[in-house]
């Protein structure tokens, strides 16, 4: 109650203070335009909004004709009297209203519909514009135990010599 009521406070602060300042702010910072014409141009002839305002990520098609998209896996249609798609590049556009549309070249491959849940219209966090994931970082690779291999020191070397040496000093000094 108290923090929504602070919340509350803080929101009326803000725009009193937004009320008074912006203004005086106007007042002493305002350039007139050069140009009083807008700024926007028109749409050009054969774009589509929904192509431009997308993700796209470019994918290698796999040998069974499947391409990745995060943890979606799409299926490419059968090709008449062509060898098919595998190996080829093609283009993915995650369109913002969820649909997946798979393009090679100028051609539309594919288009899916958007998912059921919600959850799903993120764009896919482990994909990268050529490869489709990310490379494991530094923190995430895990470091050999201690009885691993690569920690062992073969006896009669002169590493092995030198530890057993600080061991036995060490003991005796104690």
């Amino acid at each position: 109650m108290v923090k929504a009521a602070g919340t509350d406070y803080q929101s009326r602060l803000g725009r009193l203070a937004l009320r008074r300042f912006l203004p005086r702010f106007n007042r002493r910072f305002a350039v007139p335009p050069t140009d009083a014409s807008p700024a926007w141009r028109a749409l050009p002839a054969g774009v589509r909004v929904d192509a431009v305002c997308c993700l796209k990520y470019r994918r290698v098609v796999a040998s069974d004709h499947t391409i990745r998209v995060g943890a979606t896996i799409l299926q490419l249609p059968a090709t008449r009297g062509r060898r098919g798609y595998a190996h080829r590049r093609v283009d993915v556009e995650v369109r913002l209203d969820g649909r997946l549309v798979v393009w090679d070249g100028s051609r539309e491959l594919l288009v899916r519909d958007a998912p059921a849940g919600p959850g799903q219209l993120r764009a896919p966090a482990d994909a990268r514009l050529d490869l489709g994931h990310t490379a494991p970082s530094a923190g995430s690779v895990q470091k050999p135990s201690r009885p691993h291999p690569w920690k062992r020191v073969p006896p009669g070397s002169k590493l092995y010599d030198q530890i057993q040496q600080e061991r036995l000093s060490g003991s005796q000094t104690s």
